[in-house]
Order: structure tokens, then sequence, then C-alpha cells
């Protein structure tokens, strides 16, 4: 017997490893290629994807066990979901996937089927005849095979799960930028890559259909659903904002950041001599290990790492404290790290709580001052009074030292001034203890000896006006 030359179909003998089907490799041009796929397509493409390995060289024939899609994809197990199986492979054959290409002649659309050839057993009762023959189209190879750069990389688990083809694209777009953190899309690009907008042939004619023309039901029926499911079952999420241009939604900006709760930690030798598809600089320096030190309850490392980055140092720190001041005041926040990376990348962040304090704060301690200022502005009026009291004392001695009569005189007169305050019923020296009647004494010596005191008032009167108006001003 001759040798029999027809390739190996993979897929015949039970493989052992698990490296088989854990890992999909996508070039970056095929995750962002154009096509729409039912979701029964998409699992006999993921699956075929997950038959191609690292090394290969060229494509093969691939045996898929419908039995092995329903498992993975955790199917119900009937006759009517390996019926949409077999069809979901043969309808591949009529799938045209849409790259833009970068030439030396300019940019160039490269449209090509996906699958060359499919076959099906005849007889599809037998149990061991539940089974399909796919192979790649050729123009496939340069998206699958010996990928050393700009590709994306992700655990199959991460999409086994997801209901709809529209999350299961979503999530290649936003898992390819995962180390970036963000992703910026033309809302009218984003339609036609995921295949909301569909190619519709009308004899010969091409036009395109929206099926979610109306952004409210984009947002609904593509954008939320594929929020959740994403944060339900895969090791990524996000949170997006929709950008106007003039009063129309224009562009989607996409953040992105691990979901913990479902991380699927790989063995390192399955990763190993990968060259990521997005490389972003590491910032060797202490900034990042402190920043990632105050967020990294929320916010893994290659997160703070493509701030530090791309973002000033002050407008980060102002994101970052004004978020953990919300944790902290126990401000319900429906996603911390959603929450964070839009944070971080707004930039002249206003924290009207924070500055409401600061102007509570401010305030206080202007007041403070102000207090301060008084009661120094009262300490030294209370001296310079002092000051001058004793001075005007010693002059007021010193008349009485040389007129000898003075004093009485001085007494005498004080009595007939208006509001003297003098009290007929106490002795002289009862009066002259009273601050009234003594004060009328002092205003009666400085009228009858002015030009003794002109000098002394001239240098203390202005003075202690000042201070006056200003505690006056406080």
């Amino acid at each position: 017997m001759g040798k029999d030359n027809t390739p190996q179909k993979q897929g015949r003998k039970k493989k052992s490893s698990k490296n088989v089907i854990k890992l999909i490799r996508k070039s970056n041009e095929l995750v962002e290629a154009r096509y729409k796929f039912d979701i029964w397509e998409t699992r006999v493409f993921t699956k075929m994807l997950t038959m191609v390995q690292r090394h290969d060289s060229d494509f093969q024939e691939y045996r898929i066990y419908l039995k092995e899609i329903v498992k993975d994809f955790q199917i119900e197990n009937n006759k009517d979901a390996y019926d949409r199986l077999r069809a979901g492979g043969y309808k591949l054959m009529s799938k045209i996937i849409k790259t833009i290409r970068d030439t030396d002649e300019g940019l160039m659309e490269l449209a090509t089927p996906i699958v060359v050839g499919v076959q099906n057993p005849v007889d599809t009762k037998s149990e061991g005849a539940k089974f399909i023959d796919v192979s790649f189209h050729p123009e496939m190879k340069p998206f699958l095979l010996s990928l050393k750069s700009k590709f994306t990389i992700y655990d199959v688990r991460n999409i086994l799960k997801l209901p709809s083809s529209y999350s299961i694209r979503i999530y290649e777009l936003l898992k390819q930028y995962e180390k970036i953190g963000r992703r910026k899309f033309e809302l009218q690009e984003l339609k036609e890559i995921i295949g909301v907008i569909e190619e519709v042939d009308n004899n010969g004619k091409k036009s395109y259909k929206d099926n979610y023309p109306l952004f409210g039901n984009f947002k609904q029926r593509v954008l939320l659903k594929s929020q959740r499911d994403l944060k339900k079952l895969t090791d990524i999420q996000f949170s997006f904002e929709p950008k106007k241009t003039g009063r129309k939604i224009t562009h989607i900006i996409f953040d992105i950041f691990p979901n913990r709760e479902n991380d699927m930690k790989e063995e390192a030798d399955l990763f190993n001599d990968v060259e990521e598809a997005v490389v972003v600089p590491t910032t060797e320096n202490t900034l990042v290990e402190e920043l990632y030190g105050l967020v990294r309850k929320w916010v893994g490392r290659t997160i703070v790492e493509s701030w530090v980055a791309t973002l000033p140092e002050t407008q980060i720190r102002k994101g970052i404290n004004y978020t953990l001041r919300l944790i902290k005041d126990g401000k319900q926040i429906k996603n911390i790290p959603a929450y964070f990376q839009k944070m971080v990348r707004t930039p002249d962040l206003k924290d009207t709580v924070q500055a409401t304090k600061d102007k509570v704060i401010a305030k206080k301690a202007k007041a403070k001052e102000a207090d301060l200022k008084l009661s120094k502005l009262k300490t030294k009026l209370q001296n310079l009074m002092r000051e001058l009291h004793r001075k005007e004392n010693a002059l007021i001695e010193a008349i009485f030292l040389q007129f000898p009569d003075a004093e009485a005189q001085m007494i005498a007169k004080a009595k007939e001034r208006t509001f003297s305050g003098y009290d007929t019923a106490k002795s002289v020296e009862e009066n002259k203890a009273s601050p009234i009647f003594s004060a009328s004494i002092r205003k009666t010596i400085f009228e009858n000896y002015p030009k003794r005191f002109t000098a002394l008032h001239g240098h203390y009167h202005p003075e202690i006006t000042a201070v006056k108006q200003l505690i006056k001003k406080c």
C-alpha cells in the first residue's frame, strides 16, 4: 500500500495537554477586522482557533467533535444544539473578513473567506459521526500563524459563557488594550467592527444596514449588555463614556480594568516567548510604587504604570485623592476601579466637597488670625494707656509739689463740673478714690495746666487713636 499523503487531521487523538484548548492568539488586524457572526458560528470559529498551535507553520484540516463544543460552552446537550453547530460550520464558508492594512500603496482593504471547506459525515445519526472537518482559508495565515508581535492573547475560558457575539467582540477589542487601560472608538467604526452595521448586497449594489441606528438602543442592547457580561464572566471589566461632536454622539471611550473576581491564572510556561500585543513602557521609579500602594485594592499595577506614562503627576494625585476621600466618607460608588480611571483622567478636577471643607478651614484660620490680631491690639492699647497714665501721674505730682494749694483748688473746681460724680455724703479722700471723680480731677488739671501735658499727649494720643481705629476694623 502506498503512503497516505493526506495531511493529518488535528483533533482525532485526544490530547492530554491542557495547552491545546487554553489560549487564543489573534493578530491585532484580525481582532479589529470587520465581520459578523451569530453565536453558533462564533462557537465553531472559537473552537477552530483553540486548535491552532503556537508553533504551527501551516493550517491543518481540523476535526471538531461537536460534543466538545457543547461541553466547552456548556450548551444544552440535544439534537438541536448539534444541528445548529453543524450549520454554523457550514455558514462560516460564506463569511468574509475584511481588514484594513497600511501598505506601500496606501491603505488597502483585504477581504478573505475564513473557511475554505467543511466536511460532514452523511450519516449523522451514529454517535461517532458527530463531528465536522474544517479548513481555514490560506489567506488567514498572517492572522493566526507564526505570530511574533502585534497580537492579542487570552484564555478561551473568558468567552466560553458569553451569550452574545457582540460581547465576545467587545471583550477582544478591550483585552487588546488592557495594559493601556483606555480605548477610544469612533461610534461608526465600532459598529462596523463588531457587526452592528452589516454590508448588504442588493444585486451587486452594496448598501449598509445599521441594526441599532438609535444610540439608546445600541447602548442598551450592546454596550450595557456587554458590560454586564464581561463583569460577570471574564477577567476584565469596563466603563464607557459617550462623546458628542455638536449634538451627535460620535465616539465612545472605554476605560478597562482587571476583574479580579474572575481572574483566570495561567501557568507561566503558557506565555513563554510571547511578545504582548501592546507594550506599555514600565516606569522604573518610586512614583509607580507609591501610587500603586494607594490604589492596589482596586486597580492593577499596569494601569498605574499607564497613568504615570501618559498623565501629569498632579492630575493623577488629584484624581486618586479625590476618590479615596469619597471612599473614606462612605460614598456609595458602584464601580470603584472605573471611578478611579475616570477621576485620574479628568483634567482640572474640581473637588467641590473638599473645596467647601477647605473654605471652612480657611475661614476658621482667618477668624483665628483676626482674633489673635485683635487680642494683640487690645494688649497694645492697654499698655499704651497704662504708660500714659503713669507719666501723667508723674506730671500731676510735680505740679502739686510746685504749687502746694493746687490740689485743693483742682478738687474744688472738679466738684463744680457737670457729672463730676462727687458725693457730698463722703469725705474728700473717699471721693478721690471714685473712678468718676478721679477722672474729673485729672481733666480739670489738664485744662488748667495744658502746657505741662502738650508734649506727652502729643506723643501718645495719635498712636492710641490709631490703635483704637484698628480695633474697630477687626
